[in-house]
């Protein structure tokens, strides 16, 4: 049973635990208890979905709702933050799940792992490897039961990605394996059994200039108002697709009827209703007249300011629901009353501490609060957190009880469980195959409440939250996480130290605790347990206190290989016991979502080789957020960071090269007018500009000319990140000043070459460099060059922004060719 939340514009906080169902609300989860229709949606990514239909399906017509996304949005872009990789995946799973508040459906996952664009459905689905996720998207099949799956996307080029045509090959092969007990016979355990949906569905579009609609296609009319929403499923459908802000999808609401346009894939086509020959009625089970008899009455009799009148007969339909031998149907409806029970008769529960990091085995103090705001006969109430219990007879209506308890935290830190394993380039590992599909975090602590009502048991848990008060914001409860007593961090993690040099460099080593300590010394060894530095000194320490310890990495200690990782572990030594950690803890913190913890490895990544570089200062105009002023840094530059009114001829003339963060163009309104006549003096007068890559899509529009000469920014890109170089114009400078830039450069490197690429008609833009993608032509707009006046124009839709943080040494030596400026010489 589903909750619809109307503020939808406070914090997310706010919108996740502070609200209950309305009395609207629970009329309109009675009609969803009394429907036993179920639909699997499945797509690519987060932000593929067809918001529009799940929320038709949710809200209008009271389905089961559920939403298959292959991948976490691992590979995609950030317009929110600099958070890449499997930081970005836990933020676009966190507004999925906040888009699924809204339009009331349910959110899966596959192990697939977003590895950024693909031209190809077979270099998605063997990078995914696709028996496994077949296997994942045949679990959640199994485990849902659903009548209708539907396909966002057609297995074919129409899908205009491969990883959206490869979710739909998956949804083919799936519908029938899912049936097919000798497929993945192992799942066949613990209730899940082998399912056939009627029918497998693609719902068409129009989209980027692709029409795939057409009239001879079945129809379904969507949009209609709904007066328990306060609004149509197209205005909510616009508000659940606002939240995949990092992507920058926010839409208008759509207020009116609308068309949706479906072709069957698979099973019988539908002719007057989407749900033909489905019987979603309770005559699917035994005693399914009885049941849905005593639901009309309810429905019947339901008092719009008196919902907890209903519960007394709420409980009887349970007990109804108990009798069925339909176990699937039996579990799934029982959770929808108990919960409808919850709201009806008002019983809040919940737990809290001032403490949201919490160290394995310390203790903690928890709130617990218990109120039930309505006349109804709850006996025996029992609370529960871990080892800890409290007993009531009876609450008294109003009556509100405070336990306070000190509570150890757990023995295993609250991590992802698609992060607790080393992954795939191309998928998550899963040791756990109960919680295939599932698209949270676990909380690491929960408080159970259970009590008798009218001769029925009741059992219910939430996770514990950290709460605190906001002078602005008011009251903000965030997820509480367990941690490793410290958190090890790197100041830089890569590093740069030429081959032959017989130099050494610094690296910070900061040790946060995340509990009281009390040591008698730390060393901090490599993997191989090479003591590289060590401290036998007395401390206590406190939460939050930091070691600061300065490493010496000397050329001497190092192999031959250009590109290096050392692991570093921190030993603890006291009286009584020693321990290890190595990892460092990250916090993603925005407005929209729950605050997320994970952790990584404290690796330092190592550049062993020669990179000549010319100049000193370099300024850079921030975009939408990269790590890129870290790499530029470990070349050897200064960096100055310009805001708009630094971006003056007489500023900018004592720069080296100016270089703007991805996505300046798309951000930043002010790059137009007068400063882009600011930044083209100072190339003519020899200055060195370089622009990396800017969008041409929905992700936000240029916003100002940004060349000498006429320039256009494409969509096409390279993504292979394995495509072989071919140096159009060998002895440009930037292939050999100050670098000579070979195809061993292009070892190493992650995900994809270039994105956004540009072209141009004008003789005055050159293009030294090219690549193409499998069965493409050359495509040799990853760096465009201009020479104006004294000084040149670069634009590279190179994705330096993954390759620098990801220490590939090749992007740093052509990375450092961009920025010296040849009048530097």
């Amino acid at each position: 049973m589903k909750k619809i939340i109307l503020a939808f514009t406070v914090l997310w906080a706010h919108s996740a635990y502070s609200q209950q169902a309305n009395s609207s609300q629970l009329f309109e989860d009675l009609k969803a208890i009394n429907t036993l229709g179920t639909v699997l949606h499945v797509a690519a990514h987060p932000d593929d979905e067809s918001t529009n239909m799940l929320t038709w399906f949710a809200r209008d017509q009271h389905w089961e709702t559920n939403y298959f996304s292959c991948t976490r949005g691992d590979g995609g872009q950030n317009l929110i933050g600099d958070e890449q990789g499997i930081a970005l995946g836990l933020i676009r799973t966190q507004e999925l799940l906040a888009a699924r508040r809204l339009d009331g459906a349910n959110q899966f996952f596959s192990q697939a792992i977003d590895f950024g664009f693909s031209k190809s459905t077979d270099e998605a689905l063997r990078i995914w490897n696709k028996e496994l996720i077949l296997s994942n998207l045949v679990y959640v099949i199994r485990k849902t039961r659903p009548d209708i799956i539907f396909t966002r996307f057609p297995p074919d080029s129409r899908a205009g990605h491969g990883q959206h045509s490869a979710s739909a090959v998956l949804a083919i092969e799936a519908f029938s394996a899912a049936a097919d007990p000798n497929r993945f016979p192992e799942q066949l355990k613990n209730g899940i059994t082998t399912w056939q949906a009627k029918r497998l569905l693609w719902n068409t579009f129009r989209f980027g200039g692709t029409v795939t609609t057409s009239e001879d296609q079945f129809k379904v009319p969507i949009g209609f108002y709904q007066p328990a929403l306060g609004m149509s499923t197209g205005e909510l459908a616009a508000l659940s697709r606002s939240q995949h802000k990092s992507q920058g999808f926010g839409v208008a609401q759509e207020r009116g009827n609308a068309v949706e346009y479906f072709q069957t894939l698979k099973g019988d086509a539908p002719k007057d209703k989407i749900y033909d020959g489905i019987d979603i009625s309770w005559n699917r089970v035994d005693n399914g007249k009885m049941i849905e008899s005593k639901l009309q009455e309810i429905i019947s009799s339901f008092k719009f300011d008196h919902p907890e009148a209903s519960i007394q007969q709420m409980v009887e339909l349970r007990k109804l629901v108990k009798s069925n031998t339909n176990d699937f149907w039996k579990k799934k409806k029982i959770q929808q009353i108990d919960e409808w029970i919850q709201n009806a008769g008002v019983i809040y529960f919940g737990s809290s501490t001032n403490n949201g990091d919490i160290a394995l085995g310390d203790r903690f103090k928890v709130k617990t609060e218990l109120i039930i705001r309505s006349n109804i006969p709850v006996q025996n109430l029992q609370l529960k957190i871990a080892d800890k219990d409290t007993i009531l007879n009876q609450l008294k209506p109003y009556q509100k009880l405070i336990w306070n308890q000190s509570i150890k935290a757990g023995n295993s830190i609250t991590q992802a469980y698609w992060l607790e394993k080393p992954r795939s380039v191309g998928y998550f590992g899963n040791e756990h195959p109960e919680k295939v599909g599932q698209a949270d975090v676990d909380a690491a602590m929960k408080v159970q409440l259970s009590f008798d009502l009218l001769g029925e048991h009741f059992e219910f848990a939430k996770g514990i939250k950290e709460q605190t008060i906001d002078p602005v914001k008011g009251e903000i409860l965030q997820p509480i996480h367990f941690t490793p007593k410290t958190s090890i961090s790197l100041s830089p993690n890569v590093i740069m130290i030429p081959e032959g040099s017989k130099t050494s460099k610094n690296v910070e080593v900061s040790i946060q605790t995340l509990g009281a300590i009390q040591i008698n010394g730390i060393e901090i060894v490599d993997r191989k347990n090479t003591v590289l530095y060590s401290d036998y000194n007395e401390r206590n320490l406190q939460k939050g206190d930091k070691i600061k310890v300065n490493l010496n990495i000397k050329e001497s200690s190092l192999g031959s290989a250009e590109k290096q990782t050392m692991g570093l572990k921190v030993r603890f030594i006291n009286k009584n016991t020693s321990w290890t950690d190595s990892l460092e803890q990250h916090t993603i913190a925005y407005d929209h979502i729950p605050e997320q913890n994970y952790f990584t490895p404290a690796n330092l990544e190592i550049i062993h080789t020669k990179i000549a570089k010319t100049g000193k200062l370099i300024g850079y105009i921030k975009g939408a957020g990269d790590k890129v002023p870290e790499a530029i840094k470990e070349l050897g530059y200064q960096i100055v960071f310009l805001n708009e009114s630094d971006l003056t001829f007489d500023n900018l003339k004592r720069f080296d090269a100016v270089v703007t963060g991805v996505r300046a163009y798309n951000t930043l309104d002010y790059l137009g007018n007068n400063v882009y006549r600011e930044l083209m003096k100072y190339i003519k007068n020899g200055g060195n500009y370089v622009v990396q890559y800017n969008t041409a899509s929905n992700l936000g529009p240029l916003k100002a000319d940004m060349s000498p000469y006429p320039l256009t920014v494409t969509r096409n890109r390279i993504t292979l990140e394995d495509a072989k170089p071919t140096f159009a114009l060998p002895n440009h400078e930037v292939l050999n000043f100050p670098n000579k830039i070979t195809e061993k450069d292009f070892d190493l490197w992650v995900q994809e070459r270039s994105i956004y690429n540009a072209v141009s008609d004008s003789d005055k833009v050159e293009f030294p460099l090219v690549f193409n993608d499998p069965n493409e032509s050359n495509d040799k707009g990853n760096i465009a060059v201009m020479k104006y006046g004294k000084g040149r124009f670069i634009y590279t839709g190179i994705v330096f922004f993954r390759e620098l943080p990801a220490a590939v040494p090749g992007a740093y030596r052509l990375f450092a060719n961009l920025l010296s400026n040849p009048n530097s010489k």
